[in-house]
C-alpha cells in the first residue's frame, strides 16, 4: 500500500493510499507525490515547495487583531465582574452594603478599572498582563 498526498497551489489538499497505479487513477493534471517512505508525513493543509513539505506556520496577527482580541478579552472579563456586582452599586452609594459586600464591591470596582487601563500597559498590545480577579486574589 503506497501512501499519497496530493498538492493544488504548494498546498496538500488530499491524503490518498492505494496498491494501484496512481497515475492510472486520477487525472493526469493532478499531482501526487509518494509520500510511503517519508519519514514525518505531511497532512492536509501542509505546504510543499522544491520537493520539500512543510507544516503550515500560523500567521502573525496584526496590531489591529491583537488590539480586537484584547478588547473582546477585556469585555467579557468587565461582564463577569458586572454580573459579581450586579446591584450593588445604588447599594454601596446609599450606604444599605454591610462590611463585607462594600469590600468585594470595592475589589470589583478596583478590579474594572485596571482592565480599562490594560491599554495603557508599556508592550500593549502585544503582552498584557491582565488584572486578577477578587476571587483569585483570596
Amino acid at each position: 500500500m503506497r501512501n499519497y498526498a496530493r498538492i493544488d497551489d504548494g498546498i496538500v489538499v488530499e491524503l490518498f493510499k492505494t496498491d494501484l497505479d496512481i497515475t492510472t487513477i486520477f487525472h493526469p493534471d493532478m499531482l501526487w507525490i509518494d509520500i510511503t517512505d517519508l519519514e514525518v508525513r505531511p497532512a492536509e493543509g501542509w505546504t510543499f515547495e522544491a520537493d520539500r513539505f512543510a507544516e503550515p506556520v500560523a500567521p502573525v496577527p496584526s496590531e489591529a487583531e491583537l488590539i480586537q482580541q484584547a478588547m473582546a478579552k477585556r469585555d467579557a472579563l468587565l461582564a463577569l465582574a458586572d454580573e459579581a456586582t450586579a446591584g450593588m452599586a445604588d447599594a454601596y452609594i446609599a450606604g444599605l452594603l454591610d462590611e463585607i459586600d462594600a469590600a468585594s464591591f470595592k475589589s470589583y470596582a478596583a478590579y474594572k478599572l485596571k482592565l480599562n487601563k490594560v491599554d495603557n500597559q508599556p508592550n500593549y498590545p502585544r503582552e498584557i498582563e491582565w488584572p486578577l480577579l477578587p476571587s483569585e486574589l483570596d
